[in-house]
């Protein structure tokens, strides 16, 4: 079974951390959309393009029920940061992109919208994008390939997001459609109790995904 585990810390100046959260998070519908694409070889044939290439933070959360099956059918956080919400001194690098998702239609493809908790019956259902910016994964963002599994780390440093109380976090993948310009896809989600964010620390998530604690922590290749 696949899983998502998160832990956030907060990471001070001094060196001294303190552990905010540490639970698991919720693999949203775009993992298994992209998956499908792996296995159908109806995607990217670039298999980085499958790993998390970048994320974006929040001010909300979003309201899904856990209890229904569509509980995970969402593609993006209720309210990201803009560009200038992450701060002019940011050392992040925000990128402008199309983020992808499916788009769903009830009429027989007079109209579309973006998949979003639906258990209305779908006449067709097609991949669509919408501009959004997104937070590169480096210089902040490490990837490590463990077999079926992947492991991450995201910094919102000490010139990052202050000001802004941050609660929801949603980690992309870089570029599943193989699409000539990167679309990237949300693959998982995080809400929490809302972090004030200050000067003071810098706000650390480390993030695994995949089948999580059943292969052997060898480190096949980073990034």
């Amino acid at each position: 079974m696949i899983k998502g585990h998160i832990t956030i810390c907060k990471v001070y100046k001094d060196g001294t951390k303190d552990i905010v959260l540490e639970n698991q998070n919720l693999i949203t519908g775009g993992f298994g959309y992209s998956f499908s694409d792996l296995l159908s070889q109806g995607g990217s044939n670039e298999r980085l393009d499958y790993a998390p290439g970048y994320f974006a933070v929040g001010t909300s959360s979003v309201d899904f029920d856990a209890s229904l099956a569509t509980s995970a059918d969402f593609y993006n956080l209720s309210a990201p940061l803009s560009w200038e919400e992450y701060g002019l001194d940011s050392t992040l690098y925000i990128e402008k992109l199309n983020r992808g998702f499916p788009a769903s239609t009830v009429d027989s493809g007079v109209s579309y919208s973006e998949l979003y908790f639906t258990t209305a019956p779908l006449s067709s259902v097609v991949f669509s994008s919408s501009p959004a910016y997104l937070a590169k994964t480096s210089p902040n963002f490490l990837t490590n390939w463990i077999f079926d599994s992947m492991e991450s780390e995201i910094s919102l440093d000490e010139t990052t997001a202050n000001g802004k109380t941050i609660s929801e976090i949603g980690l992309f993948s870089t570029n599943p459609k193989g699409l000539n310009s990167p679309t990237p896809v949300m693959i998982a989600y995080k809400t929490f109790t809302g972090i004030p964010k200050t000067s003071e620390f810098s706000l650390v998530f480390h993030w695994s995904i995949g089948y999580i604690g059943m292969s052997p922590t060898i480190n096949i290749n980073s990034r």
